[in-house]
């Protein structure tokens, strides 16, 4: 198995040069920053941000998605008021990326007739739907920035982030990781919150 030998590479040649950063997170995280993001395999958030273990706080599932609260998404919900409420991160960055899967499914829903717990985690981001052009050629790419802040919007809505942005104690930003080009758009500050 390929993750095998991997785990030996780490343990010989990385871990050995990583062990004073290691030792120090004994003691707990500071992590500034919540990163959500896809299950993408195509998307690795610390290589992305070139970030050290301890850095970031990550949420992952298919399409970024941040359900409503109160819908019974327990794990996602729980990961947020755990980043906010008690290690206080500075950052939530909801970042999206380029030939998304699950938005791709959002699009065509008819197409997951067959996938039913698959369809019913993209309509809740349904909304999207709403916001873009069906004619346009790049509605995927339009319907995956609608989505980045949808979540957004969706993060507004649990009182302990409202509130500390409120108090400017966090920020919230929206990108889109084009993988292909290695490139990443910010999305409209504007249009995220701050």
């Amino acid at each position: 198995m390929r993750l095998a030998s991997g785990i030996e590479k780490f343990q010989t040649l990385v871990y050995p040069q990583m062990r004073r950063d290691f030792r120090e997170l004994e003691s707990g995280q500071t992590p500034e920053t919540l990163f959500i993001t896809c299950s993408d395999s195509r998307i690795n958030p610390n290589l992305l941000t070139q970030t050290k273990p301890g850095e970031l706080f990550v949420i992952r599932n298919a399409g970024n998605i941040v359900p409503k609260p109160g819908t019974g998404e327990l794990s996602v919900e729980a990961t947020i008021q755990y980043a906010v409420e008690v290690l206080e991160v500075k950052n939530i960055v909801v970042c999206g990326h380029s030939h998304c899967g699950a938005v791709t499914g959002l699009m065509n829903l008819d197409s997951l007739d067959s996938m039913p717990a698959i369809k019913n985690w993209v309509r809740k981001s349904e909304k999207v739907l709403d916001q873009v052009n069906h004619s346009d050629e790049g509605r995927i790419c339009e319907a995956i920035k609608a989505n980045v802040l949808l979540q957004i919007e969706h993060l507004m809505e649990y009182p302990y982030v409202a509130k500390a942005v409120a108090a400017q104690q966090l920020e919230i930003y929206g990108w889109v990781y084009h993988f292909e080009n290695g490139q990443v758009e910010f999305l409209d500050q504007e249009a995220a919150v701050a």
